[in-house]
């Protein structure tokens, strides 16, 4: 699929690629640290918390760079409150 097909200039793509570079970096390294500390089954539940995080941005008020970051945060509360129960180390 091209860029002209889904209506995104050279422009546009530079300005959408590196933030979702960095989104993605941030999340594999939240993932690969739930991981290690607790497992596969709990890595994909820290990863779905992660995501729903990003899904309630208010992209609009949002600054021009995003704190992956304060997404992350927000993700491991998330799952905390969720699975603090199931929760054990290795």
């Amino acid at each position: 699929m091209s860029n002209q097909s889904i209506g995104v200039n050279d422009q546009e793509e530079r300005l959408i690629v590196p933030p979702l570079s960095s989104a993605e970096k941030e999340l594999s390294a939240f993932f690969a640290a739930v991981h290690q500390l607790f497992g596969a089954e709990q890595a994909q539940k820290a990863a779905e918390n992660w995501i729903e995080e990003l899904e309630e941005l208010d992209w609009s008020s949002e600054a021009s760079v995003i704190d992956w970051r304060r997404v992350t945060i927000a993700a491991v509360a998330r799952f905390v409150r969720r699975d603090k129960r199931q929760l054990s180390r290795h």
